[in-house]
C-alpha cells in the first residue's frame, strides 16, 4: 500500500533527508522543492547568518559562523545528553558533533523572515511553545525546536529525538533549555 504524503510531511521528511545527507557527504546535497527541480544549494537559498552579531566563539572549537557561536559546546553537550567533540559551520548551518557520527545537533540561524518562511510551514502540525522568544514550536516528528526572535530565528535539531512522543517532554525542554542560552546571542 502506498501513502501519499501532507505537503507539511514532505517538506520535513525531505529536510531531514539532506540533513543526514549533508552529514555524511562531502559535497552538498541538492535541494529539493515540493513540484519543483532539485537544485544545487546556493548562498542565495541558504539560511541567512545574522548579520552583525558577535557572541563570544564556542570553546575550544575556533569555528566563528554566527551559528556555531550562539551557545557552547558545554550547553549543547548538557542538552544532548552526549559530550561534543567538535564543531562545523558554514551559512548559518553548525553540526556540533560527538566523536561518534551518528550523535550530533544541528543548528540553524536564519537572518530574515525569507530564509525561514520553509521552516514556518511546518508550525501548524507542531506544538506551540510559550514564553519562549517571540514565537516558539516543537515538532517531536522532526526532533526540531524553533525559535523566533524578531525577524531572525534558530532551529535546534537533534536526530535522537525523532518521532519523540507527545508524552516525552524531556528532549523538547532540553532544547528549551538551549534555545534559552542562545536568545541573548540571535
Amino acid at each position: 500500500m502506498i501513502t501519499r504524503l501532507s505537503p507539511r510531511h514532505l517538506l520535513l521528511a525531505t529536510g531531514l533527508t539532506l540533513l543526514l545527507g549533508a552529514c555524511s557527504a562531502s559535497a552538498p546535497a541538492p535541494t529539493a522543492v515540493p513540484n519543483g527541480p532539485a537544485t544545487p544549494p546556493s548562498a542565495a537559498s541558504a539560511p541567512a547568518a545574522v548579520a552583525g552579531t558577535s557572541p563570544a566563539p564556542v570553546s575550544g572549537s575556533g569555528d566563528s559562523d554566527a551559528s556555531c557561536t550562539l551557545v557552547t559546546k558545554d550547553a549543547v553537550g548538557q542538552a544532548t545528553g552526549f559530550p561534543i567533540a567538535a564543531t562545523s559551520g558554514a551559512a548559518g548551518i553548525c553540526y556540533f558533533q560527538n566523536t561518534d557520527p551518528s550523535k550530533y545537533l544541528v543548528v540553524w540561524v536564519f537572518g530574515n523572515q525569507a530564509a525561514m518562511a520553509a521552516m514556518l510551514q511546518i508550525e501548524d502540525s507542531s506544538e506551540h511553545v510559550a514564553g519562549l522568544g517571540d514565537d516558539a514550536f516543537w515538532s517531536g516528528a522532526g526532533g526540531i525546536l524553533f525559535v523566533r526572535k524578531g525577524d531572525h530565528g534558530v532551529e535546534f535539531q537533534d536526530p535522537d529525538f525523532v518521532f519523540t512522543p507527545d508524552t516525552n517532554t524531556a528532549p523538547r525542554d532540553a532544547l528549551v533549555t538551549l534555545a534559552r542560552t542562545a536568545l541573548p546571542n540571535l
